[in-house]
């Protein structure tokens, strides 16, 4: 009798041990290929199994991506390339004279004028050279991104090598000069929610949309269920602040801050939006000692921070001027934190993580009709998802 159990257990588990690797086979190219299919196959599970046996399944699933990728990279099937070229800087808008808003305000039609600016022209926002992390040509070098609606550049982008273990593992940067732009925070139209408890539009307002400030969009924070983190928007509270949270703030007169809820952060009739996600990454201008703990419950007890995925995050520079948004692929807490801190940041956390969900665009008005280009090229599923109704949370930028 105790023979014949143990053949089944052994059976069984054999059985078990090849549905899971198919399953992780199919999860690999699925995740390749359709980013947003193998998300919606994860969400059914964890309503089927729960939260934590996907956890567990995700990163062995990532696991063995990471070591394919590795293999690839040690035959020479891999090799690090740029993503994009300083010649590839986005030109939002088509560039014009520049004025001071004194002289706009005086004149409203030379702004449409082909005559050279007044003397007086604001000071150019410009970036020092980020230090090399790894050894590709233009790493670490700002090019102009986005700029106003008066041909400034008010977004610069560059890209890092963060894993000298991955040289081909690359993580873009895009900085934003909040003195010529403006924050907003989007709750969505089913996250982060509890059932039954508050949502949001999921939308861009209106207005926004329609005057010509729109410059991009870029992804939240994580599902409530993945930490039930605290967010608000303009006094609709999605889930309540949870003290000792890394969170971001936005207050009435368009400042923007980072950092613990409850410490740095305090409730005030100033703040119009807010977002918690996770334990702070970066704080007081160096990596916070729980990087490297690695424990579930800081980073959303989901997967791990050892564990190699896409990744983004969101960072102020030392004086609160500079906005800071990181995404990439391959990057693990620690490498995320070392490439947050090369760049300048002096307080950061991060935001939602997977190929699906980890998501920036540019905003292009041509003609008077609204599109998205991606940050980076694999950012491919659903490019336009923050100009339609969102389920998930997002921020965008506008700019004067």
């Amino acid at each position: 009798m105790l023979r014949t159990i143990s053949r089944r257990a052994l059976k069984t588990l054999l059985v078990m041990g090849a549905l899971t690797l198919v399953s992780v086979s199919a999860m690999i190219a699925l995740i390749s290929a359709q980013p947003s299919l193998a998300a919606q196959g994860a969400d059914v599970l964890r309503d089927l199994i729960g939260n934590e046996p996907v956890a567990q399944l995700e990163s062995i699933v990532f696991t063995a991506h990471d070591t394919m990728q590795q293999r690839e990279y040690d035959l020479g099937m891999e090799k690090p390339a740029a993503p994009w070229s300083a010649a590839d800087a986005l030109p939002n808008l088509t560039p014009m004279p520049t004025f001071t808003a004194t002289s706009i305000a005086a004149n409203p039609q030379r702004a449409s004028d082909s005559a050279p600016a007044p003397a007086r022209l604001p000071s150019a926002w410009q970036l020092s050279p980020v230090t090399h992390l790894g050894t590709l040509q233009g790493e670490g070098i700002w090019s102009p991104y986005l700029r106003s609606r008066f041909g400034q550049a008010i977004a610069y982008r560059t890209f890092l090598q963060p894993d000298p273990a991955r040289p081909y593992s690359l993580i873009a940067v895009v900085a934003f000069d909040l003195s010529q732009t403006r924050l907003h925070y989007v709750l969505g139209s089913e996250e982060p929610s509890v059932s039954g408890g508050p949502k949001g539009t999921g939308k861009i307002a209106a207005d926004d949309r329609d005057n010509g400030s729109l410059l991009a969009a870029f992804n939240g924070g994580f599902k409530a269920t993945h930490g039930h983190f605290g967010a608000m928007q303009n006094g609709l509270v999605a889930l309540p602040a949870l003290n000792g949270f890394a969170a971001v703030a936005l207050y009435d007169d368009g400042r923007v801050r980072i950092g613990e809820w409850g410490k740095d952060i305090l409730p005030s009739k100033n703040i119009v939006a807010w977002r918690e996600n996770a334990r702070l990454i970066i704080q007081n201008g160096q990596v916070s000692p729980r990087v490297a703990v690695d424990a579930l419950s800081d980073w959303g007890g989901t997967i791990s921070g050892s564990v190699v995925t896409w990744r983004s995050a969101l960072g102020l520079g030392v004086d609160n001027r500079v906005l800071y948004y990181f995404a990439g692929p391959n990057l693990s807490m620690p490498t995320l934190a070392r490439a947050m801190l090369a760049a300048g940041v002096q307080q950061g956390l991060l935001l939602d993580i997977n190929a699906s969900w980890v998501h920036f665009t540019a905003i292009r008005d041509v003609s008077g009709k609204l599109s998205a280009d991606p940050l980076l090229p694999d950012m491919k599923s659903s490019v336009d998802r923050y100009l339609r109704t969102s389920q998930r949370d997002f921020f965008y930028i506008t700019s004067p």
